[in-house]
């Protein structure tokens, strides 16, 4: 190797090394341990007056992790969305929700963790209205379930009603490149979604039990919901997408609308004739990069989403995932 190559490829390596040292020492002082400079203040859309209605937007795939990529947050934040919520909820000045949904779905827990905070926002007396974007499927088609009133555009694409159990398996792989696991467990099913043996007539029954569990759940909140037989959901259940248009034929939506309309939808539900309409952002954006790269508690770099980060695939892991998603 020449000099001149060398010489820079050392300087890289010591640069690499003292950012990585720089980011441990220093994290700490960017983590700051805590929450304070994450906060919601409250960003005015329209109207005016004491009242509100308060649009909250669940825009890219449900997940209980952070989105997006190393330098930025392109993607959904589970945390962020329960956050502005919350602030919607506990405001008595907020009368009323508009939840704009643009998402194929996602996270079974997730779904149900945002669901069953739209309903209790409803049951405390504020109405909440569902808007859907281009995508409003399985997981996101679900979490509307708790509005007042879902209004969608004819060419939306919603439904998906169904789930997957997402079960990477490699043991081909595993077998080509001469990589196997000793397993020594407590049951027969204990590592059941071993993505590195062949899945067993018993594993792949009880992951379908699992699966039909939670398919009943879906199908019962949508005729709760939609007031609709169970029979006619299942005739629907198939896992299919719909048009807004089609959607609206069957009972799933109520009607022919974009975010206005949902926004004057909600004030009506409120009782309201005017209001500000508000949404929520940050009252201070972190150190993005130190953001996704630190422990908040400790500072310390973190590896597997530095590894995530790069490649970009959040979802990218060995662990069966229980998905109400489009796919």
């Amino acid at each position: 190797m020449r000099r001149g190559p060398l010489i820079t490829f050392v300087a890289i390596i010591v640069v690499l090394a003292l950012g990585l040292a720089g980011v441990r020492l220093l994290g700490p002082f960017f983590a700051g341990g805590g929450t304070a400079d994450r906060g919601l203040e409250e960003r005015r859309l329209e109207g005016a007056g004491p009242e509100k209605v308060a649009v909250i937007r669940l825009e890219g795939v449900i997940q209980l992790e952070e989105g997006g990529g190393l330098f930025g947050s392109d993607g959904f934040s589970f945390a962020r969305l329960m956050e502005e919520l919350k602030q919607a909820e506990e405001d008595d000045a907020v009368r009323a929700v508009v939840l704009y949904v643009n998402s194929p779905g996602g996270s079974v827990v997730a779904s149900d963790e945002i669901y069953r905070k739209l309903k209790k926002i409803r049951q405390a007396g504020k109405p909440v209205v569902a808007s859907m974007g281009e995508v409003a499927a399985s997981g996101g088609y679900y979490v509307t379930l708790a509005a007042d009133r879902i209004l969608a555009n004819p060419s939306t694409l919603t439904g998906s009603i169904g789930v997957i159990f997402a079960l990477p398996n490699v043991h081909k792989l595993a077998e080509t490149i001469g990589y196997s696991e000793e397993i020594v467990a407590s049951g027969p099913l204990k590592d059941m979604g071993n993505p590195y043996k062949p899945m067993s007539d018993d594993a792949r029954a009880a992951f379908r039990s699992i699966v039909d569990d939670t398919f009943n759940r879906f199908v019962d909140l949508v005729a709760e919901a939609r007031k609709l037989s169970r029979d006619r959901v299942l005739k629907l259940a198939t896992g299919q997408v719909y048009t807004g248009a089609q959607a609206r034929a069957a009972g799933l939506i109520d009607d022919f609308g974009g975010l206005d309309e949902a926004i004057e939808a909600a004030k009506a539900l409120a009782g309201l004739k005017e209001a500000t309409v508000i949404e929520y952002a940050e009252k201070k954006r972190r150190n993005v990069l130190l953001d996704i790269l630190l422990n908040e508690k400790t500072g310390d770099v973190r590896l597997e989403t530095l590894l995530r980060a790069v490649t970009g695939r959040l979802d990218f892991s060995p662990t069966p995932k229980l998905l109400y998603q489009w796919r």
